[in-house]
């Protein structure tokens, strides 16, 4: 059976494809498209033309996907739409166009993705994980699998450049910035400094293409085993993403699509690295997506997939149980309420009440008996009004002639 993620992160569009037996699953393609989301704000919310263009880039990957002869695909968002205002809008829309349900990715379960994909690197000694995206960085400790050992920060590299960066890449002043900046969040959030890790295990595109122009600019690109870089030389690619006066040449040979993304990268990576006294940088080609289907293949993890020999979108059949649960618990509560409000005749049930109560609404009823209608007059009173009236006195009344 084939299973594919797509994945919609800030500035890209990518996926993954597995063929999935009963004993191993194996990665058979991986595609990624640029689409920068920043572009397409307006505000917090994602522009109609932001919409259009994401809908598009989705049913391309689907239409990939097909191609394949994918059985089963899950469509997944992580820190890109977790910021934007208008994110059910955009779901919406993308249901209607695409037939694909977007499962919006929370912080932690991205974290976890992110390590239970790279899961492998514990071997590494004191081996910490590093994803560095637009929206959000998340910080594992590879030796951990609890809350505890997972840091996720709601800030990314887009975050930073709209915070500090006027022109397209960080000066060496902007770049002090950014960096007092993130030290501060990391002290807050109370990330482990000097001693705690030695290996930093770099995941996400953003790592990727920081390693390919780390290869391009020290003439260091490896051809077999794992990406690695070495501090000091990462040091001096930094700066020269700061100051170089041909650093914009080197990005858009090498990255072009990241040419917003890696200067402010760079700033973030040699804090962190400086931060764990990290002596051995090692980057992977695995993330988000590949945890989320090693979970989803697991059990671990439910969520809503396009079927491809159904033709439709199926929710999990987790959340359909758990929202049937959720109807059931809310008609009991209703028909509880209705059969305290009716009798067995069908008329409005009569509240019980206390003795108390009881008592001060008989003395109520019958002191209201007493006073009901005009009280009945006196004898002396009815002999008056028997009486005939009283002529009146003084003067009679002038006739008209006298007048």
């Amino acid at each position: 059976m084939k299973y594919s993620v797509i994945d919609i992160s800030s500035s890209s569009i990518s996926m993954v494809a597995a063929e999935v037996t009963e004993r191993v699953t194996e990665i058979v393609f991986k595609d990624r498209a640029s689409l920068t989301l920043l572009h397409y704000l307006d505000g917090h919310n994602l522009s109609p033309r932001g919409i259009e263009k994401l809908t598009e880039a989705v049913a391309l990957m689907k239409d990939k996907c097909a191609s394949l002869d994918v059985d089963v695909l899950y469509l997944i968002a992580t820190a890109a739409l977790r910021a934007v205002g208008n994110f059910e809008e955009v779901r919406t829309v993308i249901l209607r166009e695409t037939g694909l349900p977007v499962n919006l990715i929370e912080a932690k379960t991205e974290a976890y993705c992110d390590l239970i994909a790279n899961r492998f690197f514990d071997t590494y000694e004191r081996a910490v994980l590093l994803d560095i995206g637009g929206a959000s960085i998340e910080i594992c400790d590879l030796a951990g699998d609890g809350p505890d050992d997972m840091y996720c920060l709601d800030f990314g590299i887009l975050n930073l450049r709209n915070k500090f960066v006027e022109k397209i890449q960080p000066d060496e002043n902007e770049a002090k910035e950014i960096k007092k900046y993130i030290s501060r969040k990391f002290d807050k959030a109370q990330i482990p400094e000097q001693d705690r890790f030695s290996t930093v295990v770099m995941v996400g595109a953003t790592g990727l293409a920081l390693y390919d122009l780390y290869a391009e600019y020290t003439g260091a690109k490896q051809t077999d085993g794992p990406r690695q870089m070495e501090y000091k030389k990462f040091k001096k690619l930094a700066k020269h993403l700061l100051s170089g006066s041909a650093r914009s040449k080197l990005i858009l040979d090498v990255a072009p699509e990241k040419l917003y993304a890696v200067g402010i990268a760079a700033v973030i990576a040699k804090t962190v690295f400086k931060r764990f006294g990290a002596d051995n940088i090692v980057v992977s080609d695995r993330g988000v997506k590949e945890g989320y289907l090693h979970l989803i293949i697991e059990g671990k993890q439910s969520g809503a997939f396009y079927d491809f020999a159904k033709g439709g979108s199926f929710e999990p059949v987790a959340a359909k149980a758990e929202e049937a649960k959720s109807e059931n618990a809310e008609q009991g509560k209703g028909n509880a309420s209705e059969k305290k409000k009716v009798n067995a005749t069908g008329m409005p049930a009569k509240k019980k009440q206390t003795a108390s109560a009881e008592k001060a609404a008989e003395g109520t009823a019958a002191s209201a008996a007493k006073r009901r209608g005009r009280p009945k007059k006196s004898e002396a009173a009815q002999a008056a009004e028997a009486k005939p009236a009283v002529k009146r006195r003084g003067r009679p009344k002038k006739t008209a002639e006298k007048a």
